[in-house]
């Protein structure tokens, strides 16, 4: 197979990017030439600056290789377009051990097929996600984002600022937090406890 570039994406600490790495030098990716996503999340391209950087690494005949297809793209349009680039600069793309032609009938439905497959799973897993938090929800255990200062100290805060006894970035500075939060606290309405 010719050699190429490949991206695992997965933190570069896991377990799952160590061998995800190994199963990209097995084929003969050379370690230079293998890109890692730090951090990255999610369904969409944006971020992903280990995919940025093999993609752009590749030549005509050689081959973009991953290991598992929903790390490389987690919808189909991204899959799409991304094959598309690919295939137009004469690049193959690689899954695992086996190499595929964009432009080849079987090679493209097969590819079509695992980016479907892979969409279908983000989306699960996105469902689950919102089912599992409005369950959460439901049970008091999901509470949405906390203030950063107590009720107690929003009282005190809104009291003294009305007195003209301190101004908002002295306020700001003397509860640590920024002026943005004070003038939230002044300005907005009292909060619930929740």
């Amino acid at each position: 197979m010719p050699s190429g570039s490949g991206t695992p994406a997965a933190p570069p600490t896991s377990r799952t990017s160590f061998v995800q790495t190994e199963q990209l030098l097995a084929p003969g990716v050379p370690a230079d030439r293998i890109y890692i996503d730090r951090g990255f999340s999610g369904t969409t391209r944006r971020n992903r600056g280990g995919l940025d950087q093999a993609l752009a690494a590749v030549w005509p005949a050689s081959v973009f290789t991953v290991t598992k297809f929903d790390r490389f793209a987690r919808n189909m349009a991204e899959a799409n377009q991304i094959l598309t680039d690919l295939s137009d600069r004469g690049v193959l793309f690689g899954l695992g051990g086996s190499v595929y032609d964009w432009n080849d009938p079987f090679g493209r439905l097969f590819l079509q097929t695992l980016a479907m497959v892979a969409e279908f799973e983000a989306n699960l897993g996105h469902l689950r996600t919102r089912e599992g938090m409005a369950l959460a929800r439901r049970n008091g255990k999901l509470k949405g984002k906390q203030p950063k200062l107590p009720e107690p100290a929003r009282r005190s805060i809104r009291r003294r600022y009305a007195e003209g006894e301190v101004s908002l970035a002295d306020l700001a500075t003397e509860y640590s937090v920024g002026r943005t939060t004070i003038h939230r606290i002044i300005h907005g309405p009292p909060t619930e406890p929740r």
